[in-house]
């Protein structure tokens, strides 16, 4: 899991950076009416992290609880659409390096033991950061 937590802890860091870099038009762009831009997808990240964060928190102390969310109301509700990019990429990089901080603190002590959503929080942790690479992957030009 050091090697995770080290993966993890480098796309904070360089996701940050090249989030800054991107042109702000082409940050912006809506693909089609029903398509989220890169900042949406980036909002969507934020929302992720903070149910997460949830999920990490809650699964420590309450029995697999079950937590989802309704990605399109929670993205469509924050309007991050129109959030200011440095605030929106600030708000990102600070929900995750709290989560890297919770994510070593677990694996000190409940990685295997504790559940949430009928999945370890093993299994989550790695999601989690697939996940977060999977939109990486669309935000960032090839």
């Amino acid at each position: 899991m050091s090697t995770f937590l080290a993966e993890f802890e480098d796309i904070i860091h360089d996701f940050t950076q090249q989030i800054m870099e991107l042109n702000e038009d082409d940050f912006n762009m809506k693909l089609g009416p029903n398509k989220w831009s890169k900042k949406e997808i980036l909002g969507h990240l934020v929302d992720s992290a903070f149910v997460n964060y949830g999920r990490f928190i809650r699964a420590q102390f309450e029995e697999n609880p079950k937590i989802y969310y309704d990605q399109v109301a929670y993205c469509s509700s924050a309007d991050y659409q129109h959030a200011e990019t440095v605030k929106l990429c600030n708000l990102w990089r600070s929900l995750n390096e709290q989560l890297l901080f919770l994510f070593q603190h677990i694996i000190a002590n409940k990685l295997t033991q504790r559940t949430c959503n009928d999945h370890s929080l093993e299994f989550l942790m790695l999601d989690y950061v697939m996940h977060l690479k999977h939109h990486r992957n669309q935000i960032l030009p090839e």
